[in-house]
């Protein structure tokens, strides 16, 4: 206990305030630095029609209608129009496209990422740079909740450190998507649920009844971090009825009164969700699939080299990465974790070990039970582990400042050189971040670049999408890469119209199942390829006639 009563009075050094310095003006340069070189992947293209304030119907409508009906050919410059703000349209445009389209995701980052392209620009690299602004909260964030967590400036000053060059931050500073909001409100709600537990004063709960509800805005499994943290408080309350259980249960109420204008479009709209997350019940080829899958991904937290599948539906490990890197990061990983629960068991006070491992535990672990007894691939979504990530990261800041600063001599020289090797496994990833085009995170990114690069190469070309959802949305993330030469028509009732003779070869994204595929295939004047199985992007020539 005496070397933790040290740890959390020193004050961190001259040289250790220098090199956290540095790390975060690197990390600043990699979240700012091309923001617009990556491809804008499909997830991104939905942020966009969002802030367009068109909803999916109107896209549809014109995009499958329209374009039936009069049977013409369409340059693909048409659909910039819905992915770029429409001055007719507001904010309330933008939670209408939400409320109709997308009530999975509450509307918070949505209208912030609105109002911000009013001002910075709607193209990819001015949306992104609303990510990278907000991921500078996490410095902040990281700090307070170590003075909170472990009272100790110096942890606060290795978690800027850590946090400044972690890939999985630098990624999701360039990501128009709102999961660096959602880690900034994770930190600041267990950090303010902290302050408010020691100080008990009215003003602190309601600060902690506030980032909840902002966090419940921000991602629906903020209610994951919020039951941990009520978990947390029924454990440290010994299971009796204290003050600070029953204004844990006040400040909870008031936060759900908070969102229940989302909640009741979230009920309302329940079929609507369940439509588009029905790939989450995709499953592996075995739970030991899923485990390996799950303990890889947790490595890179800290480095991570680029060398994952960007396949939305990986079913085993040997396919989501090379084995020569999965084997040794599910290893690597393995072992850090049996390592933080030893460490943290041994080393920390009851409470402080305890809010760590609920903090993640409990969310990363419930998807990952959740998984593996009904079926799902949940748990090894990077977005939705975020919390897990988090408190494992939390968790190495602390191990590396105690052995930097505490430990004995030959401890303390072994630590250094782990520390500068974690130092420079971040900082190589982050480089590889900022050389690369696509990166695995971005599902199907890589197959989306080739694919509007293949129809861009020629000089004659059509577009042929069929009828759904998903298909419109490969068109839409296409768009944004393809030449405005490039025409678009859409299939009516399975029948490929009549097209000039030359356009050859001809692209179109299609289901594998779809029933125009086999009537291709069996057509002797087309010769069929299916070029991206995955996408269902497939490639006509038609045959010369003799």
């Amino acid at each position: 206990m005496d070397k933790l009563q040290l740890l959390a009075k020193s004050n961190p050094p001259t040289w250790l305030k220098i090199l956290v310095i540095s790390l975060i003006g690197l990390g600043i340069f990699f979240r700012f630095t091309h923001l617009g070189q990556k491809v804008y992947w499909y997830d991104e293209i939905a942020t966009s029609l969002a802030i367009s304030g068109h909803t999916l119907a109107e896209v549809k409508q014109e995009v499958f209608s329209n374009w039936g009906n009069n049977q013409g050919i369409i340059p693909a410059i048409t659909l910039e129009k819905y992915q770029h703000i429409n001055p007719d349209r507001s904010v309330a445009d933008t939670v209408r496209y939400l409320i109709t389209s997308d009530p999975q995701h509450p509307p918070l980052y949505y209208v912030m990422v609105r109002l911000w392209a009013q001002v910075f620009g709607d193209f990819p690299a001015g949306v992104r740079s609303l990510s990278a602004v907000i991921s500078l909260l996490i410095f902040p964030s990281v700090y307070w909740l170590s003075l909170e967590l472990f009272e100790s400036p110096l942890v606060g000053w290795v978690g800027m450190a850590v946090m400044g060059i972690s890939p999985l931050q630098v990624f999701f500073a360039q990501d128009a998507r709102e999961y660096g909001l959602w880690m900034v409100m994770i930190l600041v709600s267990s950090a303010a649920l902290l302050r408010a537990i020691r100080r008990e004063s009215f003003f602190t709960w309601a600060v902690y009844a506030l980032t909840l509800a902002l966090g419940f805005y921000t991602h629906l499994l903020t209610v994951m971090v919020a039951i941990a943290h009520g978990i947390y408080v029924v454990i440290r309350q010994e299971f009796r009825f204290h003050k600070t259980l029953r204004n844990y249960l006040l400040s909870s109420i008031a936060a759900c009164l908070m969102f229940l204008p989302w909640l009741r479009v979230l009920i309302t709209k329940a079929d609507t969700a369940t439509n588009l997350l029905s790939w989450i019940t995709f499953k592996t080829d075995s739970p030991f699939d899923l485990i390996g899958i799950w303990l890889s991904r947790i490595s890179r937290i800290f480095f991570d080299f680029n060398l994952a599948s960007d396949d939305a539906w990986v079913n085993n490990f040997s396919t989501e990465s090379p084995l020569f890197y999965s084997i040794p990061t599910i290893i690597a990983s393995l072992l850090l974790i049996i390592y933080i629960i030893i460490f943290l068991s041994d080393r920390l006070s009851t409470n402080t070990s305890l809010f760590i491992a609920l903090l993640g535990g409990f969310p990363g672990l419930t998807l990952l039970l959740y998984d593996l007894i009904f079926g799902g691939i949940r748990s090894i979504y990077f977005r939705y582990q975020l919390p897990l990530y988090l408190s494992i990261q939390i968790a190495v800041v602390y191990i590396l400042a105690f052995h930097l600063f505490l430990a004995n001599n030959w401890q303390k020289n072994l630590w250094q050189i782990m520390a500068v090797g974690l130092l420079i496994s971040g900082l190589v990833s982050d480089i590889r971040f900022f050389q690369a085009e696509t990166w695995w995170s971005q599902i199907g990114g890589k197959n989306l670049l080739a694919m509007s690069q293949l129809i861009n190469q020629s000089n004659s070309i059509l577009l042929v999408s069929s009828k759904n959802d998903y298909n419109l949305g490969v068109i839409l993330t296409l768009s944004h890469n393809l030449k405005p030469k490039v025409g678009l028509v859409t299939i009516q009732n399975d029948q490929l119209p009549i097209i000039p003779q030359y356009y050859n070869p001809i692209f179109f994204v299609d289901d594998l199942e779809n029933s125009l595929a086999h009537q291709l295939e069996k057509d002797k004047t087309n010769s069929l390829k299916l070029v991206y199985p995955l996408e269902g992007f497939w490639q006509i020539n038609k045959n010369q006639k003799t």
